[in-house]
């Protein structure tokens, strides 16, 4: 016996997708510019009759919504910013700045009835 392999190992190729896809475009174009369509008569719509009707009647309950403005007091917190030093370098400038927010803002409002 011999030890010979008969498996044939092939490259896959797009060429013949290539081919293909060339092919039916180019029976597509041919399909649309040797057509000859010719109109024979004309068409028209039809005649429609339409007489009066009665809409239904329709009843809906909607939500009573009052919109209104109504003035508060509100308390804007305070800052102080406390600077450095002039001359001091641009890359110490964020280590000293220092930031105190106070911020008190209790705001109880009330719905109007």
């Amino acid at each position: 016996m011999s030890d010979y392999n008969n498996t044939r190992t092939e490259k896959k190729s797009i060429t013949g997708w290539l081919v293909g896809g060339a092919a039916i475009a180019v029976l597509a174009i041919g399909a649309i510019v040797l057509t000859d369509i010719d109109l024979t008569s004309t068409g028209s719509l039809p005649e429609v009759s339409v007489e009066g009707g009665e809409m239904p009647s329709v009843d809906v309950d909607v939500a009573d919504v009052d919109v209104g403005t109504k003035t508060i007091e509100v308390e804007v917190p305070t800052m102080d910013v406390d600077l450095p030093k002039e001359g001091q370098e641009a890359d110490d400038l964020a280590d000293n700045i220092d930031v105190d927010v106070d911020v008190d803002a209790d705001v109880d409002v009330e719905p109007d009835q």
